[in-house]
């Protein structure tokens, strides 16, 4: 029975060292670098390049 609890024990600050590591990651912006990336190739291209591509036509 005394390792039940143990384990029990272990398991919560186990859990509780990982949601205060993700915490920290989350406000130190480690995950903003891959919302960027994700929309990368949404954006539009720079003006220039399209001015050129319609002066060769």
């Amino acid at each position: 029975m005394n390792v039940l609890i143990i384990t029990v024990f272990v398991s919560l600050i186990l859990v509780a060292a990982g949601l205060i590591f993700f915490v920290s990651r989350l406000r130190g912006g480690d995950f903003e670098h891959g919302d960027r990336l994700s929309l990368l190739p949404l954006d539009e291209d720079h003006p220039r390049n399209q001015q050129s591509r319609h002066e060769r036509l």
